[in-house]
């Protein structure tokens, strides 16, 4: 879901390494709540300065490893139909309007340079369409409602993989602790939920913003 695209020019995005430091700052409270050698690192009275960036470099390294959980989640989550702007293509979707996706693949075809119904693009090029999609979106500075939806979808995923170790480490350390059990299952379903808000949303606004497009 997140941006594929090529920018030697790109600048710092807080918002993309908020996604990525919270759900390993998720992940390293437990270990410093676990690990007593961690937690006597960080300083057992409270944080210093320097451990508080200590911490936060720790959440941001941990927010890469979590991520390549939250890959493995995205799978699962949307199997077997694929993302939801694989859905764009099914003539049943209900993404977009009948007409607004008649007007995608309107828009498709003058990209692309051809005349093909969009539900009969394999799953493969269609990716690569959706990629030059928000390329040419990006490039018309009409990208900000793709991006916001990209952020939560990251930051979503992210958090759905650090309550997922949660879970996965009190159901065998503290089995018996059933409320904490029942808060974990509880943030681990609400951030799934928010993820596939979030994808939802982040095609429809590919799909609208590219159909707004002026023509060449």
């Amino acid at each position: 879901m997140a941006d594929k695209t090529n920018n030697s020019t790109r600048t710092f995005d807080a918002f993309e390494k908020i996604g990525l430091i919270t759900p390993g700052a998720v992940v390293g409270l437990m270990l410093t709540l676990e690990w007593p050698p961690l937690r006597a690192l960080l300083g057992e009275k409270g944080l210093s300065v320097g451990d508080l960036g200590l911490f936060v470099l720790l959440a941001y390294v941990l927010g890469h490893l979590v991520q390549a959980l939250g890959n493995l989640i995205e799978k699962v989550v949307w199997f077997p139909a694929g993302q939801p702007t694989n859905w764009l293509r099914s003539p049943h979707q209900s993404i977009i309007t009948d007409d607004q996706r008649a007007a995608l693949g309107a828009a498709i075809a003058r990209m692309e340079g051809t005349e093909h119904d969009i539900a009969n693009i394999n799953q493969k090029y269609w990716l690569a369409i959706t990629t030059r999609m928000y390329g040419r979106i990006k490039v018309a500075g009409r990208s900000d409602r793709v991006n916001i939806a990209n952020r939560a979808y990251g930051l979503s995923r992210g958090l759905a993989a650090a309550f997922l170790l949660w879970l996965a480490w009190y159901g065998f350390v503290h089995r018996y602790e059933y409320l904490a059990h029942l808060i974990l299952v509880a943030a681990l379903c609400s951030s799934i939920w928010r993820m596939r808000r979030a994808g939802i949303q982040y095609a429809r606004a590919l799909a609208l913003d590219f159909i707004e497009l002026p023509r060449p």
